[in-house]
């Protein structure tokens, strides 16, 4: 049964009002914890946003340290109507002629007009496709798929390198089996297989597929064309194995065009300031977080934090670093015109300074980057900037693991952080636990005082009542 307490009944005074408030202030070092807490989890949301931003950054230096990733090569081509083309980062410079004497076509074979594509009309059995070269299909019909529409689905699901549709030339007998190879081999439907008649008495029917010399029919052909003079067959229109890194997409046969393949300043140029911004926003953040602002008196959460500091150096110390064994005479970015701001540590670009690198020495610009970046073991200095990038970075953002000696600046600042939190929270349980045992004390010492003015204020009043009578009785 819980207490009851009629407080002040006996003294007048409100006695739970003023152990509320003693209990009040009893409980100040409790507060004084909770905004410690409030305080650090203020820091670690802090911390989350900086390494997510310094998580970008670390994802765009990764997507340019190889030249691979980061080296950009465009393709012009004369006529355009002729072919496309596309080129990879393997592709090499020039400029080379393309005449298309011949497209590649896939086999077609149509066959005569049907009066139903639904009827199971045709004989039943199996029949064989054959591509010429040794590779033959056979495919099985049984009763219930002999229709045209059940002879295309297992031609399609044979596994064969055709496929089979129906087309409906609206005549009286309108349905038609069409063939089409996948490639340019020519390929032989042997029918002749199919040799049970339908049930039901319709007779004995196999299909029939027009030939050469038919209009609807078209042999499959390989493409045939030049590069640079030299006669060249592919059995496809997508061509990849010419040019080294470059895929050609032929369309127009009879005709001539160039292909020139350059170096992409525009590609690099834009992956270069991609990364800047990406460095700049997080070195704003953290900047918002670190400096002190002397107009409104006021410093960011985490300012003088020996954490946020190291990241702060370890960045600059970036910007500024060379690449040892990098070609030419770009080692470090300032080199090809990319300067650190010396109040907020912002990289700014010369365009125009860039520009002259890229056309000066282009794959000098590419090694800054990317020189070893496909490699692993060496020292940071080795390593083109993008990768340098890389390796601080994952060091500073690294994902955190109890023991591991690959945890992230960050990440383990983080840790410290919520641990603080959890000791607090243990601090204000046993703080707690001894306020409300305080608690109780306290009602009790006021439930005696009530008791005792309670007991004092009766004998009086049967003080005052004897005495009265006594002297009404004289």
């Amino acid at each position: 049964m819980a207490d009851i307490n009629f407080s002040g009944l006996a003294s007048g005074i409100d006695t739970q009002s003023m152990i509320t408030q003693l209990m009040y202030l009893e409980r100040a070092p409790e507060r004084l914890l909770q905004t410690k807490q409030k305080k650090l989890q203020s820091q670690i949301d802090l911390y989350k946003q900086i390494k997510d931003s310094l998580s970008e950054l670390q994802k765009s230096a990764q997507s340019i340290k190889t030249s691979s990733t980061f080296k950009g090569l465009k393709t012009d081509v004369g006529d355009s109507s002729v072919l496309t083309a596309s080129a990879s980062s393997t592709a090499m410079e020039g400029v080379h002629t393309v005449e298309v004497t011949a497209l590649a076509r896939s086999q077609r074979q149509v066959s005569i007009g049907y009066a139903s594509n639904s009827s199971l009309t045709f004989n039943t059995g199996s029949f064989t496709i054959d591509d010429g070269t040794g590779t033959v299909k056979t495919v099985n019909i049984a009763e219930g798929q002999n229709s045209l529409n059940g002879i295309v689905t297992a031609i399609n699901e044979s596994g064969a390198n055709v496929t089979a549709s129906i087309i409906n030339d609206g005549s009286g007998t309108p349905y038609r089996l069409v063939v089409t190879g996948k490639d340019t081999k020519n390929y032989t439907v042997d029918f002749s297989g199919l040799a049970v008649p339908p049930a039901g008495g319709t007779g004995a029917l196999a299909p029939t597929l027009l030939g050469v010399g038919d209009p609807t029919y078209q042999a499959g052909t390989p493409a045939s064309f030049k590069v640079d003079g030299v006669t060249i067959t592919r059995t496809s229109n997508t061509v990849t194995d010419v040019l080294p890194g470059v895929t050609f997409s032929l369309l127009k046969e009879g005709a001539t065009t160039s292909v020139t393949v350059s170096n992409d300043t525009d590609d690099v140029t834009k992956k270069i300031n991609d990364f800047v911004k990406e460095f700049n926003d997080a070195v704003t953040l953290i900047n918002k977080q670190s400096v002190y602002d002397s107009t409104g008196k006021t410093t960011g959460a985490l300012s003088g934090d020996a954490t946020l500091r190291t990241v702060q150096s370890q960045l600059q110390r970036l910007v500024t670093t060379s690449v040892s064994g990098a070609s030419g005479a770009f080692k470090t970015l300032a080199s090809i015109g990319i300067t650190t701001d010396s109040k907020t540590g912002n990289l700014s670009v010369d365009s125009s300074k860039l520009a002259d690198a890229l056309k000066s020495n282009f794959d000098g610009v590419v090694d800054l980057f990317t020189h070893n970046g496909d490699k692993t073991g060496l020292a940071d200095n080795q390593y083109g900037l993008a990768q340098q990038f890389n390796l601080v970075l994952d060091r500073v953002t690294h994902s955190y693991a109890e023991g591991s000696t690959n945890n992230g600046l960050i990440e383990s600042r983080i840790y410290g952080l919520n641990k603080s939190i959890t000791d607090i929270d243990k601090q204000i349980d046993s703080m707690e636990d001894r306020m409300v045992q305080r608690e109780a004390v306290l009602k009790q010492k006021f439930s005696a005082m009530e008791s005792m003015i309670s007991r004092l204020s009766s004998q009086g009043n049967s003080l005052l009542s004897a005495i009265s009578g006594s002297i009404m009785g004289s």
